[in-house]
C-alpha cells in the first residue's frame, strides 16, 4: 500500500507555490471559471442545444433519438473530457501519496500512458462509430400529435437545421439570440461553435508546442554550428507574415477543420522553440545534466526527462497566449471564406454574416458572435499574464 505522506513532511512544492500564486488574483479566478464553464459548454454541446429529444413516444413505444444520433466526434469529446478528468485526478492523488522527488518523473509516465490511450481510443471511435444521418423532424411529430411524451434539450434547435420562415429574425422568445440567414438558431450554432474554437486553440497549440519543444531542445542542447543553423531556419520563419502564410497554405487545401489546426500549428511554433533554446542553455551546464551525461544516459532521455521539466514553465505560459491566438486566428479565416465549411458552425463564419445579402445590418450577428471571440480570447490572454506573473519569481508579490 502506498504510504500518505503529510504536506509538513515536504513542505510546498513549486507547483502548490505556482497554483498559491496564480489563486491570489481574483481576476484570475474568474477568468478559470469562464474557461471551465466553456469546456463544459463545448463538451455538453450536444446535450444543451439540439432537435433532437433525450425521450420521446412515438406509437407507445420510447424512443432516445438524442443518444442515437452522437457522431464520432461527439463520442471522441467526451473521451478527451473523460481522460482529462482521470489525469486531473491522479495529479491530485500523486500529491499526497508521492513523493515530490520522483512525482515529476510519475507524472510523465501517466502522461505518456495517457497520450497512448488517447491516441488509440480516438482511433478505435472515429473506426468503428457508426455514422447516422437522422433528419426527423421531432418538433413537427409533437406538434401534429404523432408523438407525446418528448422531451427536449433546453435549446431545442439543430445547428444544422434550417428554416427560411423564420430567417434572419432578431432575439424573440422562440430564438433567444435570433436567427441567421438561412433560419437557423444563432444560440445553437455559437454553443456548437464553442468546440471548433476549443478544439482549434488546444489542437494547434499541442501540435506547435511539440514541434518547438523538440527544435528548441536540440538547439539549445548541442549550441555551435547546430544553433547557428537553426537559429536562422527559425529567424527565417518569423520574417514571414504568420497570417498571410496561413490563408496561403489553406487556399491549396480542402476546407476542413483538421487542415486548419495541423496549419496553424506547423507555422507558429517557433516562439516554444526559442523559449526552450533559451531554458537549455541555461540547464546544459548545470550539475544534474553533467551528471546525466557522464552516467551515459540516451540523448533522448537527457533532454525530454531530466532537462524538460526544469524549463518547460516558459512554454505553459506561451501556450496559453498560443490558444487566444489561434482561435482568433481561426475566426479570421472563417470570417474571409477560408475556415470550416458550412453547415458546420464557427465564431467568425457566424460574424461575417452580420450583413446580409440584401444590405441589410443583422446586429444581432455581428455581437454575439464578436463577444464570444472577445471574451474567450481575451480570458486566456489574462490567464497566461496571471500564469507568467506567478511563475516569474521577480513579479511575485511577497507572501
Amino acid at each position: 500500500m502506498a504510504k500518505t505522506y503529510e504536506k509538513k513532511d515536504w513542505g510546498v512544492s513549486y507547483g502548490e507555490m505556482v497554483t498559491r500564486e496564480f489563486m491570489k488574483n481574483k481576476l484570475n479566478v474568474a477568468c478559470l471559471v469562464f474557461i471551465v464553464i466553456m469546456f463544459t459548454v463545448a463538451v455538453l454541446a450536444p446535450f444543451i442545444a439540439n432537435d433532437k429529444p433525450f425521450i420521446i413516444r412515438i406509437d407507445g413505444k420510447m424512443h432516445y433519438p438524442i443518444f442515437k444520433d452522437l457522431t464520432p466526434n461527439d463520442y471522441s469529446v467526451f473521451f478527451v473530457a473523460a481522460l482529462g478528468l482521470v489525469q486531473l485526478a491522479l495529479i491530485r492523488r500523486n500529491k499526497k501519496v508521492i513523493e515530490p522527488s520522483i512525482r515529476g518523473s510519475v507524472l510523465l509516465k501517466q502522461i505518456k500512458i495517457n497520450a497512448l490511450i488517447l491516441l488509440t481510443g480516438l482511433i478505435l471511435i472515429q473506426v468503428f462509430t457508426p455514422r447516422r444521418l437522422d433528419a426527423t423532424d421531432y418538433k413537427a411529430m409533437v406538434t401534429s400529435g404523432k408523438a407525446t411524451a418528448a422531451v427536449f434539450p433546453p435549446v431545442p434547435y439543430g445547428y444544422a437545421r434550417t428554416d427560411l420562415k423564420v430567417r434572419e429574425q432578431p432575439p424573440s422568445k422562440q430564438h433567444w439570440l435570433g436567427t441567421d440567414d438561412v433560419g437557423s438558431d444563432v444560440l445553437c450554432r455559437l454553443i456548437h461553435g464553442s468546440r471548433i474554437s476549443l478544439s482549434v486553440g488546444f489542437v494547434a497549440v499541442g501540435i506547435s508546442s511539440i514541434i518547438g519543444v523538440f527544435i528548441g531542445a536540440i538547439l539549445g542542447y548541442f549550441g555551435g554550428k547546430v544553433d547557428f543553423i537553426g537559429m536562422r531556419v527559425v529567424e527565417i520563419m518569423m520574417a514571414i507574415p504568420t497570417f498571410f502564410l496561413i490563408i496561403t497554405i489553406v487556399a491549396f487545401f480542402p476546407r476542413s477543420l483538421l487542415n486548419i489546426m495541423v496549419i496553424i500549428g506547423i507555422t507558429s511554433w517557433t516562439g516554444n522553440a526559442r523559449f526552450i533554446r533559451a531554458e537549455f542553455f541555461k540547464l546544459r551546464k548545470q550539475d544534474f545534466v553533467q551528471a546525466a551525461v557522464s552516467l551515459g544516459l540516451p540523448l533522448r532521455n537527457i533532454l525530454f526527462k531530466h532537462m524538460l521539466p526544469n524549463g518547460i514553465a516558459p512554454v505553459l505560459v506561451s501556450a496559453t497566449f498560443g490558444i487566444a491566438g489561434a482561435i482568433f486566428i481561426e475566426a479570421a479565416l472563417s470570417f474571409l471564406g477560408f475556415g470550416v465549411a458550412p453547415p458546420t458552425p464557427s465564431w467568425g463564419q457566424m460574424l461575417s454574416l452580420g450583413v446580409s445579402t440584401t444590405g441589410r445590418f443583422l446586429w444581432w450577428l455581428s455581437i454575439f458572435p464578436g463577444l464570444a471571440i472577445f471574451f474567450t480570447v481575451l480570458t486566456y490572454n489574462l490567464v497566461g499574464e496571471g500564469l507568467r506573473d506567478a511563475i516569474d519569481p521577480r513579479l511575485r508579490k511577497a507572501a
